[in-house]
């Protein structure tokens, strides 16, 4: 009797519908999952870069406000037509003054002294410089920009008798300036506030 050999056939087995839509859904909710975080990521990054931008402006501002009112003298100035100006004009929302102390690496042919402004302009915190204090008919202040997205500068100023005002020099009063109260509110509400001593 002769056996025959039957050929092994490989049966082959596909996905069901069911274990497609399954595996399709799985991917899906896999992709939202991570681009959910990625995108949590990348909204933390930017808040993060934010909050460093913020600070490093706020020490920055820092830095250079004491060192300007540290170096403030009592050296009046004059505009661009004579007239003198004090040594401090003080007003709400501006500040005035001559500083001592500017650096000159290059051996330029001008005094160490300068004419300094802080300001609020177009919701920016300002500092305006220029370095003759008896200035000419031609003189331009630089600028440059501190804070941004600022709604109020607010600055008083205060007397050895503890006198406040919001302008400078006190009118009919000669008294020392003892303290400088600076206070920067941003837009979205954030108070900076610096109490400056002038060593005069």
């Amino acid at each position: 009797m002769a056996l025959t050999h039957k050929p092994h056939i490989k049966q082959q087995t596909a996905m069901t519908l069911l274990e497609v839509l399954v595996a399709m859904t799985l991917m899906v909710v896999i992709s939202a999952i991570a681009f959910a975080s990625l995108n949590g990521l990348i909204d933390a990054k930017i808040h993060t870069d934010e909050i460093a931008n913020n600070i490093r402006q706020q020490l920055l501002l820092s830095q250079q406000l004491n060192q300007d009112i540290h170096g403030l003298i009592k050296r009046k100035a004059r505009d661009e037509f004579g007239q003198t100006k004090a040594a401090i004009i003080g007003a709400y929302s501006i500040l005035e003054f001559t500083r001592n102390g500017h650096a000159n690496p290059l051996n330029q042919p001008r005094s160490d002294l300068q004419r300094v402004q802080w300001l609020l302009r177009d919701n920016q915190l300002l500092r305006r410089s220029y370095d003759y204090i008896d200035v000419g008919s031609n003189f331009q202040w630089r600028e440059r920009p501190y804070i941004q997205d600022v709604q109020e500068l607010n600055i008083n100023y205060i007397n050895v008798a503890g006198l406040e005002s919001r302008r400078w020099p006190l009118e009919n009063n000669r008294s020392r300036l003892k303290f400088i109260q600076f206070n920067v509110v941003l837009l979205d509400g954030t108070s900076i506030n610096y109490q400056l001593r002038p060593v005069l």
